[in-house]
């Protein structure tokens, strides 16, 4: 994989990491060709409206064209439309169904080779992990485990970490989160709201508010 920016969460219709977002395609160059993968859900009702705010909110960004993965794409069309892409973006939803996808249409290989930028929104964050931590269960009945990712990050992370809303992928508080990272070797970044962890070659970077698991301690990422 190229370089790849885990978002915590973004609503996209405010654009509340727009900055995040701006270094990323800024990352690219000039005009660049952006590829987006919608399939985070199950309902299609409003995915013209959803397809044409993300291409508006790509365009003021800089990219010259937008284009999107269909459910009907065989590998071949995926692979060719990525070939010409420079960006890849994947946006919140159901993680599970995302990885579902990735790895029946094969996607995941792709994603492997990629050697461009790539943006994980929330959901589409979790899934470019080989696992991830998310909440099962409701109410009092909660408990934060991992899931399977289609990615080779070999760390996990957790999104809207201290967000109050609902989220398909859950919000882990820290006592599930420190019980969690002490059971497993694992090191879990639990990453804000309109915060990113940013992976290269190994390297990590940070923007915004995110903070590490490990062994049962919890410390902010500088």
């Amino acid at each position: 994989m190229g370089k790849l920016y885990l978002l915590g969460g973004e609503d996209i219709r405010k654009r509340t990491s727009r900055h995040i977002m701006q270094q990323a395609l800024d990352n690219v160059g000039p005009n660049p060709t952006a590829f987006i993968f919608p399939w985070t859900g199950d309902s299609v009702d409003h995915e013209g409206e959803y397809r044409a705010v993300m291409t508006e909110y790509f365009m003021d960004l800089g990219a010259q064209t937008v284009q999107f993965a269909e459910p009907w794409d065989p590998y071949g069309a995926l692979a060719k439309k990525a070939a010409i892409s420079d960006l890849i973006y994947l946006p919140g939803g159901n993680p599970a169904i995302l990885v579902d996808r990735m790895l029946l249409s094969r996607a995941d290989e792709i994603f492997a080779e990629f050697d461009g930028v790539i943006i994980g929104n929330s959901a589409g964050a979790l899934g470019l992990c080989r696992k991830y931590a998310a909440v099962v269960g409701q109410g009092g009945a909660q408990l934060t485990r991992f899931f399977k990712g289609f990615g080779e990050l070999d760390f996990a992370i957790s999104v809207h970490y201290m967000s109050d809303g609902n989220h398909d992928s859950g919000i882990s508080p820290d006592s599930e989160l420190i019980a969690l990272s002490e059971k497993s070797a694992t090191k879990i970044f639990a990453i804000l709201d309109n915060s990113a962890l940013i992976y290269e070659k190994g390297k990590l970077e940070f923007m915004g508010n995110v903070f590490q698991f490990h062994r049962g301690i919890r410390t902010r990422c500088l």
